[in-house]
């Protein structure tokens, strides 16, 4: 996680380059590392669509901490709310970025001088965009009917041989 610097104006106020879609799985260390600077954090608001289902809240360090999905919200930005510092929008580089790329998207997005959008950090074009959100809820859907999952006691099916018709090996 990178942010920019308090008196900056840009779209975003900082990114992060989570590990996952699995928001409840990532969002205690970016919690953890946000309080830290910013104080208690209230609400977190994202696309449902980027990210894989998630409960209402979670709790944090001994707080609540509201889950809000909204179609308002652009599916490479998390919005972070609290008390003490107001509304922090972070651009969200996807868990599949190339180390190299996020890692500039990253330094980009939490330059002072930055005014990109998300997607133009991202360099994604609307068609881009939209294929990433297919696929992200393909997954998601995929996942939540055991297609990725592996059941204790499963046993996988054996292997199918290239050539194989009918029980007759071609050689």
């Amino acid at each position: 996680m990178r942010l920019t610097p308090a008196q900056s104006r840009g779209f975003v106020q900082g990114a992060w380059w989570p590990r996952s879609t699995r928001l409840t799985h990532e969002l205690p260390a970016l919690l953890t590392a946000l309080s830290r600077r910013l104080g208690p954090i209230d609400r977190i608001i994202y696309d449902e669509k980027g990210w894989a289902p998630a409960p209402s809240s979670i709790h944090h360090a001994g707080n609540t901490v509201a889950l809000r999905h909204s179609s308002d919200q652009s599916s490479n930005t998390l919005a972070v709310t609290g008390e003490k510092f107001g509304r922090l929008v972070l651009l969200v580089v996807p868990p599949y970025t190339d180390p190299i790329l996020a890692y500039a998207t990253m330094m980009t997005a939490a330059s002072p001088r930055d005014v990109s959008t998300a997607d133009e950090l991202l360099a994604i074009g609307a068609r881009e965009a939209e294929d990433r959100r297919l696929a992200l809820l393909a997954q998601h859907r995929w996942e939540s009917e055991g297609g990725a999952l592996r059941h204790r006691g499963d046993t996988p099916a054996p292997p199918r041989r290239t050539g194989d018709r009918a029980g007759v090996r071609r050689s």
